[in-house]
């Protein structure tokens, strides 16, 4: 929509309100001041003329440098032109088009025993996004599996376990060639209708959706980019959150009855007690064994530019034995330093896993940190020496402390295949932390 179109009935409050909340949303701050500074900006001149129009709203409401970027792409997606905008939704209605006539042909091809396997819509999605070749070995691989001796109906849950497992192995090798292959503007089409759009920040939202282990080195400082700015965002979440609500805590009647002596006993100020301030203390578990060395990487990466905001936070690394990388955390030296400490110098780094003897050590030497107000947030695929211990000690930690979050890499549907996931599962908050986005997501909704 033009924007001259877009505000000549009166909304020019209404969308400018919008924009600023999606600029919030991406981790900007902007005050209710500056708001209102914008809109008398924008009285100020026409409206219709683009650039002095993105002008003035980028002078009201942009302060630092860093966020020009984030701007630019923000405006060129919320007030696009009519003909880039129309485009956009026609090529939009028929990609939705063909990908349920796809589904349905999936659905269709991707039988056993002449019913249809058991797949999510983004697993039929995936199927319809391999080349022909590989739709026709899979076929060839079903085909031969139901034609087999001895292959009665209860082999149908192996045969779906199969195919998806092929289907994601297939998926995260495609968005890693898509996201290196994308054009020279960032435009990528998921696999989602509605998923196109000029300036809809698909780029980033391909890498973001991308197995943490299997981007590559060269994709690395584009996806440390993408960590900084997500968790800038939910860094300006928590503090506003921080911010709201009530400035101080119930009524004190004592204090007002005494202090309105002097009007004769009629109350006309009431004095409140002062708020209690319960912060909630995380603790970081984070597992560096072989197998999880990239995931925990990312994840000291976010929370790394979170320390402002959560002040309370202590992080440990663990695989056979425990490390506390807490003071190398808070120093201002910044992320590679600490880095550096863990993966280089620590001890920790890259070796086996035993989680029991890591909680066990976790209880006897910082026992300061373990509260009814504690989270401790795990970041490990479960696996470990001596799951009976792994889950004794769990189990006493659990009962130590508020919550216990465990970011579990391992992709949901391989959880039934581990008997470690299914006990450990029992006795914490357990959800899939294998992508950034999914780690932005659970982060989001629980510091």
């Amino acid at each position: 929509m033009p924007l001259k179109e877009k505000f000549s009935q009166g909304h020019l409050a209404e969308n400018l309100v919008t924009f600023t909340n999606l600029l919030r949303k991406e981790g900007i701050t902007i005050s209710t001041a500056e708001t209102m500074d914008a809109f008398s900006a924008l009285q100020q001149i026409e409206i219709s003329d683009r650039e002095d129009f993105k002008t003035a709203l980028q002078a009201a409401l942009i302060k630092n440098r860093r966020d020009h970027d984030c701007f630019n792409h923000l405006f060129d997606y919320f007030f696009a032109p009519p003909e880039i905008r129309n485009r956009e939704e026609h090529k939009a209605a028929i990609y939705k088009k063909e990908y349920e006539a796809g589904l349905d042909r999936a659905v269709r091809e991707l039988t056993f025993k002449g019913e249809s396997l058991a797949l999510s819509p983004a697993e039929l999605a995936q199927y319809n996004n391999m080349t022909s070749d590989q739709r026709e070995r899979l076929q060839a691989f079903m085909h031969k599996t139901e034609t087999g001796v001895n292959v009665e109906e209860r082999f149908r849950p192996i045969l779906e376990t199969v195919v998806k497992s092929h289907l994601r192995y297939c998926r995260t090798n495609q968005n890693r060639e898509q996201h290196e292959n994308k054009n020279s503007d960032g435009d990528y089409l998921g696999d989602v209708p509605g998923g196109s759009g000029s300036g809809s920040g698909s780029g980033r939202a391909a890498l973001s959706e991308v197995d943490i282990q299997a981007i590559t080195a060269g994709e690395l400082p584009e996806a440390e980019q993408l960590l900084q700015r997500l968790s800038k965002k939910l860094a300006v979440q928590i503090l506003r959150r921080r911010r709201t609500g009530p400035r101080s805590g119930p009524i004190d009647l004592r204090r007002s009855l005494r202090d309105n002596m002097r009007y004769g006993g009629i109350i006309f100020k009431l004095k409140h007690r002062p708020k209690r301030r319960n912060r909630e203390q995380i603790v970081l578990l984070c597992d560096v064994s072989a197998s999880m060395k990239q995931y925990s990487t990312f994840v000291l990466q976010f929370m790394h530019g979170l320390r402002e905001s959560v002040r309370d936070l202590s992080c440990f690394s663990f695989s056979d034995n425990l490390e506390n990388i807490t003071p190398e955390l808070k120093k201002r030296g910044g992320l590679q330093q600490l880095l550096d400490r863990v993966i280089r110098c620590s001890d920790t780094w890259g070796g086996g896993t035993n989680i029991g003897l890591s909680v066990r050590a976790l209880m006897d030497k910082y026992p300061d940190l373990l509260g009814g107000r504690t989270s401790v947030i795990v970041v490990s695929d479960t696996r470990t020496i001596s799951l009976d211990s792994a889950v004794k000690e769990l189990s006493k930690l659990g009962d130590r402390v508020k919550r216990i979050v465990w970011l579990n890499p391992l992709p949901r549907e391989q959880w039934s295949e581990y008997r470690s996931v299914e006990s450990v599962s029992k006795l914490v908050e357990m959800w899939p932390c294998n992508t950034i986005a999914q780690l932005e997501a659970v982060l989001s909704g629980r510091l």
